[in-house]
């Protein structure tokens, strides 16, 4: 079980690089409250990683309805998992994640790329 509070440091890391990266910088700018996404999208990842949720009030998560306006293409999908892969790998050399915890982790990023890949970007390729 990783803890809430850790959830949210390797989130806020991760977007703190994805804001401004050059592929994917674009569709992270245009989140403007920072300060209410950042616990939400936590809480997402509590749920996913541990089964349960702290704060009920961020559900329900309808992931794909949210991203759908975004027409996100597939490169930049993969360099959504890349950015988060050197996140994780970062948070265990920091000691704030184990190495098993970042792999479960890492699971659960290739299980949404997949969902999103099938729901977003396949479906505006036909």
């Amino acid at each position: 079980m990783i803890e809430f509070q850790t959830i949210l440091e390797v989130v806020t890391d991760f977007y703190s690089k994805a804001t401004f990266d050059f592929l994917i910088g674009y569709q992270f700018r245009k989140i403007e409250d920072f300060d209410s996404h950042l616990p939400r999208i936590a809480s997402f990842w509590e749920l996913q990683l541990n089964g349960k949720i702290t704060n009920r009030e961020h559900l329900p998560f309808k992931l794909i309805e949210v991203h759908s306006p975004l027409k996100i293409k597939r490169g930049e999908l993969g360099r959504w998992v890349t950015l988060f892969q050197e996140t994780l790998e970062s948070s265990v050399n920091k000691g704030l994640i184990t190495k098993d915890q970042s792999e479960v982790w890492m699971e659960k990023i290739k299980f949404f790329e997949n969902k999103l890949y099938q729901r977003l970007i396949q479906q505006g390729e036909r």
